[in-house]
């Protein structure tokens, strides 16, 4: 009887295991990280994904980009910039309140967002600009506020990032490569 039970959970998970696998591709990335303290450091990872390689995908799994809204497109604003602050009663207290400023040009996208800071939360400026493709494709972002930063983003013909570069200044200290879609 114990054998028996035992096949029946095993077909069970492999059954639940197929219906959550199907229809998803496995993708492996290089992630390398060419400045480490005993060099370049390179670490193949392996996903298990369905959807598009976009912005969202880079940031739940390699955290890069981190800054940048969730609409990168808003067709209820062109050429406006709107900033929103986490407490509307302290407006322009960065001691304990902080803003949010996302600038738009004339086709709705993303040109500019901005973080204020907040000296209570310890927490740094940023202010990316992004830069796009003729596709509408964001290619860069810039932060040119405290660390410099710049992350570019290589597509496929689908659309989907292949490639994630980002830097500190003129350094290359990460970047993230699509090796294997199966």
């Amino acid at each position: 009887m114990a054998t028996i039970g035992m096949k029946t959970i095993t077909t069970i998970l492999l059954i639940l295991t197929l219906n959550l696998v199907y229809g998803q591709d496995t993708l492996q990335f290089d992630v390398a990280t060419p400045n480490g303290f005993k060099g370049q450091i390179t670490d193949t990872r392996t996903i298990v994904y369905s959807g598009k390689l976009d912005l969202d995908f880079y940031k739940k799994h390699f955290f890069t980009p981190y800054h940048y809204p969730q609409k990168m497109v808003d067709t209820n604003h062109k050429n406006d910039t709107i900033t929103k602050w986490n407490d509307s009663t302290k407006v322009g207290d960065f001691n304990t309140n902080w803003s949010y400023t996302i600038t738009y040009d004339s086709l709705s996208r993303v040109t500019s967002y901005r973080y204020s800071a907040c000296m209570i939360c310890s927490q740094l400026p940023y202010e990316f600009h992004f830069i796009y493709n003729q596709l509408g494709q964001v290619i860069k972002m810039i932060n040119k506020l405290n660390d410099k930063k710049t992350i570019e983003f290589k597509y496929d013909p689908a659309g989907n990032i292949v490639n994630v570069k980002e830097y500190h200044g003129s350094d290359l200290t990460k970047e993230i490569e699509l090796i294997n879609k199966k």
